[in-house]
Protein backbone atom coordinates (compact mmCIF):
# COMPACT_ATOMS: atom_id res chain seq x y z
CA UNK A 1 0.00 0.00 0.00
CA UNK A 2 2.92 2.04 -0.55
CA UNK A 3 1.60 5.67 -1.88
CA UNK A 4 3.52 6.80 -5.02
CA UNK A 5 4.33 10.35 -3.13
CA UNK A 6 4.64 8.88 0.41
CA UNK A 7 7.53 11.94 1.02
CA UNK A 8 4.72 14.19 0.74
CA UNK A 9 2.75 12.50 3.87
CA UNK A 10 3.06 13.70 7.64
CA UNK A 11 2.28 10.06 9.02
CA UNK A 12 3.87 6.73 7.69
CA UNK A 13 2.62 3.35 9.67
CA UNK A 14 4.72 0.04 8.94
CA UNK A 15 3.58 -3.10 10.46
CA UNK A 16 6.16 -5.46 11.87
CA UNK A 17 4.55 -8.07 13.15
CA UNK A 18 0.57 -8.75 13.06
CA UNK A 19 0.41 -12.47 15.04
CA UNK A 20 -1.24 -12.92 18.40
CA UNK A 21 -0.15 -15.24 21.56
CA UNK A 22 2.96 -16.93 20.25
CA UNK A 23 4.83 -16.14 16.69
CA UNK A 24 3.91 -18.93 14.13
CA UNK A 25 7.01 -19.26 11.41
CA UNK A 26 6.08 -21.93 8.14
CA UNK A 27 4.59 -21.56 5.02
CA UNK A 28 0.57 -21.06 5.74
CA UNK A 29 1.39 -17.97 7.88
CA UNK A 30 3.47 -16.42 5.10
CA UNK A 31 1.44 -13.40 3.75
CA UNK A 32 0.17 -12.09 6.99
CA UNK A 33 3.12 -12.75 9.11
CA UNK A 34 4.34 -14.82 11.93
CA UNK A 35 5.78 -12.33 14.56
CA UNK A 36 3.82 -11.11 17.33
CA UNK A 37 2.13 -7.43 18.10
CA UNK A 38 5.13 -4.62 16.87
CA UNK A 39 3.65 -1.68 14.58
CA UNK A 40 5.71 1.99 14.00
CA UNK A 41 4.18 5.23 13.82
CA UNK A 42 5.72 7.91 12.66
CA UNK A 43 4.83 11.10 13.14
CA UNK A 44 6.85 13.77 10.89
CA UNK A 45 10.36 12.59 12.38
CA UNK A 46 8.93 11.56 15.73
CA UNK A 47 9.23 7.66 16.15
CA UNK A 48 6.16 5.39 18.11
CA UNK A 49 6.32 2.25 18.62
CA UNK A 50 3.28 0.03 19.46
CA UNK A 51 4.34 -3.41 21.56
CA UNK A 52 7.32 -4.76 21.59
CA UNK A 53 6.18 -8.66 20.35
CA UNK A 54 8.76 -10.74 18.18
CA UNK A 55 8.34 -8.71 15.29
CA UNK A 56 10.40 -5.44 16.98
CA UNK A 57 13.43 -7.82 16.34
CA UNK A 58 13.36 -6.87 12.54
CA UNK A 59 12.46 -3.40 13.19
CA UNK A 60 15.77 -2.96 15.06
CA UNK A 61 17.57 -3.93 12.57
CA UNK A 62 15.86 -2.32 9.63
CA UNK A 63 16.57 0.86 11.89
CA UNK A 64 20.23 0.40 12.44
CA UNK A 65 20.71 0.39 8.85
CA UNK A 66 18.36 3.52 8.91
CA UNK A 67 20.53 5.47 11.15
CA UNK A 68 23.84 3.92 10.84
CA UNK A 69 24.44 4.69 14.54
CA UNK A 70 23.27 8.23 14.64
CA UNK A 71 21.64 8.86 18.23
CA UNK A 72 17.82 8.38 18.21
CA UNK A 73 14.85 8.69 20.30
CA UNK A 74 11.82 6.06 20.30
CA UNK A 75 8.33 6.54 22.50
CA UNK A 76 7.69 2.59 22.78
CA UNK A 77 3.94 1.84 23.89
CA UNK A 78 2.93 -0.86 25.82
CA UNK A 79 -0.69 -2.01 26.03
CA UNK A 80 0.14 -4.79 27.96
CA UNK A 81 2.47 -7.27 29.57
CA UNK A 82 1.88 -10.82 28.53
CA UNK A 83 4.86 -11.83 26.86
CA UNK A 84 3.55 -11.84 23.29
CA UNK A 85 3.62 -8.30 23.38
CA UNK A 86 7.18 -7.92 25.09
CA UNK A 87 9.21 -10.41 24.14
CA UNK A 88 10.88 -9.15 21.13
CA UNK A 89 12.53 -6.37 22.96
CA UNK A 90 15.96 -7.69 24.57
CA UNK A 91 16.14 -8.16 20.69
CA UNK A 92 15.77 -4.73 19.59
CA UNK A 93 19.00 -3.67 18.75
CA UNK A 94 18.68 -0.03 19.05
CA UNK A 95 18.38 -0.35 23.00
CA UNK A 96 22.25 -1.64 23.07
CA UNK A 97 23.53 1.77 21.33
CA UNK A 98 24.84 3.95 23.51
CA UNK A 99 23.21 7.79 22.53
CA UNK A 100 19.96 6.40 22.00
CA UNK A 101 16.95 6.97 24.53
CA UNK A 102 14.13 4.58 24.76
CA UNK A 103 11.08 5.95 26.64
CA UNK A 104 8.44 3.65 27.78
CA UNK A 105 4.89 4.08 27.98
CA UNK A 106 2.23 1.94 29.94
CA UNK A 107 -0.60 1.44 32.55
CA UNK A 108 1.25 0.18 34.96
CA UNK A 109 3.03 2.00 37.68
CA UNK A 110 7.15 3.25 36.75
CA UNK A 111 8.49 0.84 38.91
CA UNK A 112 5.91 -2.35 38.00
CA UNK A 113 6.51 -1.87 34.29
CA UNK A 114 10.06 -1.48 35.03
CA UNK A 115 9.90 -5.00 37.20
CA UNK A 116 8.08 -6.69 34.38
CA UNK A 117 10.29 -5.39 31.70
CA UNK A 118 13.20 -6.16 33.66
CA UNK A 119 12.08 -9.33 34.55
CA UNK A 120 12.20 -11.10 31.14
CA UNK A 121 15.82 -10.22 31.09
CA UNK A 122 16.90 -11.90 34.59
CA UNK A 123 19.91 -13.89 34.00
CA UNK A 124 17.87 -16.71 34.17
CA UNK A 125 16.49 -16.03 30.82
CA UNK A 126 18.50 -13.48 28.81
CA UNK A 127 22.01 -12.61 28.77
CA UNK A 128 21.70 -9.14 29.03
CA UNK A 129 20.00 -7.84 31.83
CA UNK A 130 17.95 -4.79 31.59
CA UNK A 131 20.44 -2.44 33.22
CA UNK A 132 23.42 -3.39 31.17
CA UNK A 133 21.56 -1.90 27.67
CA UNK A 134 24.10 0.93 26.50
CA UNK A 135 20.63 2.92 25.49
CA UNK A 136 18.82 5.53 28.48
CA UNK A 137 15.59 4.37 28.98
CA UNK A 138 13.33 5.37 31.14
CA UNK A 139 9.48 4.59 32.53
CA UNK A 140 6.40 6.66 32.18
CA UNK A 141 3.17 5.48 33.69
CA UNK A 142 0.44 7.06 31.77
CA UNK A 143 -1.98 9.71 33.49
CA UNK A 144 -2.75 12.62 31.74
CA UNK A 145 -5.46 11.82 28.74
CA UNK A 146 -5.02 13.44 26.64
CA UNK A 147 -1.10 13.57 26.80
CA UNK A 148 1.62 15.11 24.19
CA UNK A 149 4.88 13.91 22.66
CA UNK A 150 5.88 16.89 20.96
CA UNK A 151 3.11 18.60 18.67
CA UNK A 152 1.41 14.62 18.77
CA UNK A 153 -1.92 14.41 21.10
CA UNK A 154 -2.30 10.57 22.62
CA UNK A 155 -5.36 9.67 24.40
CA UNK A 156 -5.65 6.53 26.55
CA UNK A 157 -8.67 3.94 27.51
CA UNK A 158 -8.72 0.73 29.52
CA UNK A 159 -9.61 -2.34 27.41
CA UNK A 160 -11.36 -5.71 28.61
CA UNK A 161 -9.12 -8.19 28.57
CA UNK A 162 -7.33 -10.47 31.38
CA UNK A 163 -4.72 -7.94 33.10
CA UNK A 164 -4.51 -4.48 32.34
CA UNK A 165 -4.73 -3.59 28.47
CA UNK A 166 -4.71 0.28 26.78
CA UNK A 167 -6.25 1.37 23.79
CA UNK A 168 -4.34 4.61 21.71
CA UNK A 169 -5.89 7.25 19.81
CA UNK A 170 -2.85 9.16 18.06
CA UNK A 171 -3.64 12.97 17.05
CA UNK A 172 -1.78 14.15 14.69
CA UNK A 173 -1.88 17.05 11.67
CA UNK A 174 -5.73 16.88 11.23
CA UNK A 175 -5.18 12.86 10.88
CA UNK A 176 -6.09 9.88 13.74
CA UNK A 177 -4.86 6.70 13.95
CA UNK A 178 -5.86 3.82 16.41
CA UNK A 179 -4.12 1.46 18.34
CA UNK A 180 -6.51 -0.94 20.04
CA UNK A 181 -4.98 -4.82 20.41
CA UNK A 182 -5.93 -7.02 23.05
CA UNK A 183 -9.87 -5.89 23.77
CA UNK A 184 -12.77 -7.91 23.87
CA UNK A 185 -16.43 -5.91 22.68
CA UNK A 186 -18.29 -8.76 24.71
CA UNK A 187 -21.84 -10.11 23.83
CA UNK A 188 -23.01 -9.12 27.74
CA UNK A 189 -24.99 -6.72 27.30
CA UNK A 190 -24.20 -4.53 29.92
CA UNK A 191 -20.31 -5.04 29.61
CA UNK A 192 -20.89 -4.07 25.63
CA UNK A 193 -22.20 -0.69 26.57
CA UNK A 194 -19.55 -0.11 28.66
CA UNK A 195 -17.06 -0.89 25.96
CA UNK A 196 -18.83 0.51 23.21
CA UNK A 197 -18.51 4.36 25.16
CA UNK A 198 -14.54 3.25 25.60
CA UNK A 199 -14.05 1.85 22.57
CA UNK A 200 -16.28 4.71 20.64
CA UNK A 201 -14.75 7.36 21.86
CA UNK A 202 -11.14 5.90 20.97
CA UNK A 203 -12.17 4.50 17.12
CA UNK A 204 -14.67 7.58 16.36
CA UNK A 205 -13.79 9.16 13.01
CA UNK A 206 -11.01 7.36 12.60
CA UNK A 207 -8.46 7.52 9.17
CA UNK A 208 -6.92 3.94 10.03
CA UNK A 209 -7.68 1.55 13.42
CA UNK A 210 -5.64 -1.52 14.06
CA UNK A 211 -8.12 -3.80 16.17
CA UNK A 212 -8.26 -7.06 17.66
CA UNK A 213 -10.08 -9.31 15.35
CA UNK A 214 -9.00 -12.75 16.56
CA UNK A 215 -11.73 -14.59 15.84
CA UNK A 216 -14.63 -15.52 13.88
CA UNK A 217 -18.43 -14.90 14.90
CA UNK A 218 -18.83 -18.79 15.47
CA UNK A 219 -15.27 -19.14 16.90
CA UNK A 220 -15.63 -16.17 19.82
CA UNK A 221 -18.89 -18.36 21.42
CA UNK A 222 -16.70 -20.73 23.17
CA UNK A 223 -14.00 -18.25 23.38
CA UNK A 224 -16.01 -15.68 25.62
CA UNK A 225 -13.90 -14.09 28.17
CA UNK A 226 -10.62 -14.82 26.34
CA UNK A 227 -10.21 -11.19 25.76
CA UNK A 228 -10.28 -10.90 22.07
CA UNK A 229 -12.92 -9.89 20.06
CA UNK A 230 -14.81 -11.23 16.82
CA UNK A 231 -14.48 -9.88 13.57
CA UNK A 232 -18.19 -9.17 13.03
CA UNK A 233 -18.48 -6.99 16.29
CA UNK A 234 -15.63 -4.62 15.14
CA UNK A 235 -16.33 -4.31 11.69
CA UNK A 236 -20.68 -3.29 13.61
CA UNK A 237 -18.38 -0.41 15.95
CA UNK A 238 -16.16 0.77 12.97
CA UNK A 239 -19.06 0.83 10.91
CA UNK A 240 -21.08 2.80 13.59
CA UNK A 241 -18.30 5.16 14.24
CA UNK A 242 -17.62 6.58 10.81
CA UNK A 243 -13.89 5.12 11.04
CA UNK A 244 -12.67 5.00 7.66
CA UNK A 245 -9.91 1.98 7.44
CA UNK A 246 -10.12 -0.85 9.77
CA UNK A 247 -6.79 -3.80 9.87
CA UNK A 248 -7.88 -6.76 11.60
CA UNK A 249 -4.93 -7.34 13.38
CA UNK A 250 -3.79 -10.00 16.18
CA UNK A 251 -4.27 -12.68 14.03
CA UNK A 252 -5.10 -16.39 15.65
CA UNK A 253 -1.63 -18.04 15.40
CA UNK A 254 -3.25 -21.06 13.89
CA UNK A 255 -5.26 -19.40 11.33
CA UNK A 256 -3.61 -20.07 7.87
CA UNK A 257 -3.11 -16.81 5.67
CA UNK A 258 -5.64 -19.18 3.02
CA UNK A 259 -8.21 -18.89 6.17
CA UNK A 260 -7.24 -15.09 6.85
CA UNK A 261 -8.34 -14.50 3.53
CA UNK A 262 -11.90 -15.58 3.45
CA UNK A 263 -12.37 -14.05 7.06
CA UNK A 264 -11.31 -10.68 5.65
CA UNK A 265 -13.07 -11.09 2.91
CA UNK A 266 -16.47 -11.97 4.30
CA UNK A 267 -15.64 -9.46 6.83
CA UNK A 268 -15.67 -6.95 4.12
CA UNK A 269 -18.84 -7.67 2.90
CA UNK A 270 -20.35 -6.59 6.77
CA UNK A 271 -19.04 -2.88 6.19
CA UNK A 272 -20.93 0.53 6.04
CA UNK A 273 -19.43 3.34 3.99
CA UNK A 274 -17.05 4.71 4.46
CA UNK A 275 -15.14 1.36 6.26
CA UNK A 276 -13.09 -0.30 4.48
CA UNK A 277 -11.54 -3.75 5.98
CA UNK A 278 -8.39 -4.93 5.51
CA UNK A 279 -6.14 -7.83 7.08
CA UNK A 280 -3.03 -6.19 8.82
CA UNK A 281 0.37 -7.98 7.49
CA UNK A 282 3.84 -7.72 8.30
CA UNK A 283 5.68 -4.99 6.05
CA UNK A 284 2.63 -3.19 4.58
CA UNK A 285 3.14 0.43 5.38
CA UNK A 286 0.22 2.77 5.08
CA UNK A 287 1.14 6.65 4.30
CA UNK A 288 -1.42 9.43 5.76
Amino acid sequence: MKHPNAENHDIKIKFWGTRGSIPTPGKYFIKYGGNTPCVEIRCGETILIFDAGSGMRELGASLIHEFAGAPTEFHIFISHTHWDHIQGFPFFSMAYLPGNKINFYGGNSVSTLEKLIYGQMDKEYFPVSLYELSSQIAFNNITDNPFYINDIKIYFTHQIHPSLSLGFRIEYKGKTIVYATDSEISSDPEIEAITEKNIGNLIRGADVVIADCQYTKEQYESKIGWGHSSIDKVVSMCSKFKVRNLFAFHHDPLRTDEELDIMIMDAAKLAQPPLRVYGAREKTIIYL
